[in-house]
């Protein structure tokens, strides 16, 4: 759980902004979203597939364009 302790001479914007920074790189919000409803595991293997080709194909197009830009 993410905790922050404000100081006197902080301001409360900067003290959201360092809580919101703690959440995102703990995962919270990520975790509770990919736990809102049961996926099974065969669901989850296909759809981890699904996006490694989506990202080796985008990985191939930038490098074909890296070649075609010179």
């Amino acid at each position: 759980m993410a905790k922050i302790f404000i100081d006197e001479n902080e301001s409360l914007e900067k003290g959201l902004k360092r809580f919101k920074r703690m959440r995102e790189r703990e995962g919270i919000v990520r975790t509770f979203k990919n736990n809102q409803y049961y996926v099974k595991p065969s669901d989850e293997r296909r759809e981890k597939k699904k996006k490694a080709i989506r990202r080796l194909k985008r990985k191939r197009v930038r490098n074909v364009q890296r070649r075609t830009r010179y």
